[in-house]
């Protein structure tokens, strides 16, 4: 249990004020009665509370609040209560005495209750943030660093009070004037980006190194950055690292993972393998990924330390299997190579591995699988078709090889690798070679080769420019389900007659019925049609 209740859970409906929230006037009574001559005072049970004798704590404070009733005790007996020290945790007497604390005026304990109320911890008061509006409001006016941050944080939001991003400002402003990390930072935040107040890049930093100074770690780090890139400050390699070291020594997972990506790559700091795999084996605690992925480099000797193969091939593996690419990337690469006695080369764990990658947005992975189709080592292994994507990637990348390949798929009637074959051409600025690809794919069914002619058609590119053709293969791409066609075909609509149009869909009608006729794989041409001079209109 710590004082951290409220960011650990979603903030919603609170009232920026409330009527009086206590009906009780006399203070709650403890399980047991006080017994007037074992009253311990203040001063012995803050001994005991040092020596971390909660016991005598939590029994002491018990006595002493029901004797006294004072604001004071009652909030340090409900504070033992929330917290379970010296016995087991009372949310619910917690919340009586805290509310007893609250009513006579105590901020601490009213800022306590309110994050009680708006946790809705299980065995606790059910949530209420209605309550724990009125709560954060009482003791923020009375000048409660904490209660003006949490009350910021909520009009900043607009949750359970109207949106108000100048009044948040103003809050955050009040509780960081009193050394809030936290609001410091926040204040920082408003000012970067002109939320509730002007733009100031000079007080942002201002509120942001503040906030770092007084021990707030996700403000060392920004302040690292700072200095890493110049933002706002002379760049300063010392001073990020300074800063960045105290973050992460706060246990910032952020910067424990970039501090171990600087000792590994030596970039920043002088490379140094202890300290890489310290701090990425830190940030890897927290399940991030990239920190697995970058300790598993470490660990495979990436940092100038010692290398461990087998454990860095664990390691690479645990990312990978949570879908991080990069991760995968390399163990395709290893894959393709091996690396010793710890993985044999396998061309097989590496396609499969490439291809994971590729869906897991590296398209690295294509380019290399590309280059490996050009040089013929993926013949027997990898269907064709299924090869074209990556020939067309490693191709466009100036890959000769790749280039051939897809050239000659193209002229064995491949209906893929004319269509991509036929892209490649248009990157090269050949549309009419491009235009005749594509009218073979598209005679073959293919809807993407349909759309793209129906497309060279409407702007006349690598043909003549030719409505009546553009829309009747926009139409049946349409009918195949391409979407982009469909969209351009209204547009080509616009731009011709309605007797242009029904000759249009007449052309493709006899179309799919030369289709129905065809053999499986036939090309079917797209007919033409009569004009009404008698005169074809043709491709």
């Amino acid at each position: 249990m710590t004082f951290k209740i409220l960011t650990a859970f979603t903030i919603s409906a609170l009232l920026a004020s409330a009527p009086s929230l206590w009906a009780q006037d006399d203070p709650p009574r403890p399980p047991e009665a006080p017994d007037q001559d074992a009253l311990l005072q203040m001063p012995e049970i803050e001994a005991a509370w040092a020596r971390g004798d909660f016991v005598t704590v939590r029994e002491g404070l018990a006595r002493l609040a029901q004797q006294r009733g004072d604001a004071f005790s009652a909030y340090r007996y409900g504070r033992v209560l929330l917290e379970g020290r010296g016995g087991p945790v009372d949310l619910i007497e917690a919340e009586r005495w805290l509310s007893h604390a609250a009513q006579a005026g105590n901020g601490d304990a009213a800022t306590l209750l309110a994050r009680l109320y708006l946790s809705g911890m299980q065995g606790g008061p059910a949530r209420d943030t209605t309550r724990a509006a009125g709560l954060l409001s009482q003791a923020a006016t009375r000048g409660n660093a904490e209660a003006q941050y949490l009350l910021a944080l909520l009009t900043d939001r607009g949750e359970g009070v109207a949106q108000d991003s100048a009044m948040a400002c103003d809050w955050f402003r009040a509780a960081a004037e009193q050394r809030d990390p936290a609001a410091s930072l926040e204040e920082s935040r408003g000012l970067s980006r002109g939320r509730g107040v002007a733009p100031d890049t000079a007080a942002a930093l201002d509120w942001l190194t503040r906030a770092a100074e007084n021990g707030e770690p996700e403000a060392q780090f920004y302040l690292s950055y700072a200095y890493e890139t110049g933002g706002g400050v002379a760049a300063n390699p010392s001073e990020s690292l300074l800063w960045l070291r105290r973050s992460a020594e706060a246990g910032f997972a952020l910067a424990q993972r970039r501090l171990g990506a600087r000792y590994l790559t030596g970039e920043g700091a002088a490379q140094d393998s202890t300290e890489a795999r310290r701090w990425l084996g830190l940030a890897a605690q927290t399940g991030d990924a990239q920190s697995v992925h970058l300790l598993g480099l470490a660990q495979l000797g990436e940092d100038g330390g010692p290398a461990d193969p087998d454990a860095g091939l664990r390691t690479l593996n645990m990312a990978s299997g949570a879908g991080y690419g990069s991760s995968t990337l390399r163990l395709a690469q290893i894959a393709e190579t091996g690396l010793g006695d710890a993985m044999a080369p396998s061309l097989e764990t590496a396609v499969t591995l490439y291809r994971k990658a590729l869906a897991e947005d590296r398209p690295e992975a294509a380019l290399r699988l590309g280059a490996m189709t050009g040089a013929g080592q993926l013949d027997g292994v990898v269907a064709p078709h299924l090869s074209v994507p990556w020939a067309l990637a490693a191709a466009r990348g100036g890959d000769a090889g790749a280039s051939d390949w897809l050239v000659a798929r193209a002229d064995e009637g491949l209906r893929p690798a004319l269509v991509a074959h036929g892209r490649w051409l248009l990157d090269q600025d050949r549309p009419g070679d491009a235009a005749a690809r594509f009218r073979a794919a598209a005679q073959m069914g293919d809807t993407d080769a349909q759309y793209e002619l129906g497309r060279m058609f409407s702007e006349g590119q690598g043909v003549a420019q030719d409505y009546l053709t553009a829309h009747a293969w926009l139409n049946v791409a349409a009918a195949g389900g391409n979407g982009k066609a469909a969209e351009l075909r209204g547009v080509i609509g616009d731009l011709i007659t309605p007797e242009e149009e029904a000759l249009a869909q007449a052309r493709v009608r006899a179309f799919f019925a030369a289709v129905a006729s065809a053999g499986p794989g036939d090309p079917v041409p797209m007919p033409d049609t009569a004009g009404a001079d008698g005169a074809g209109v043709g491709e």
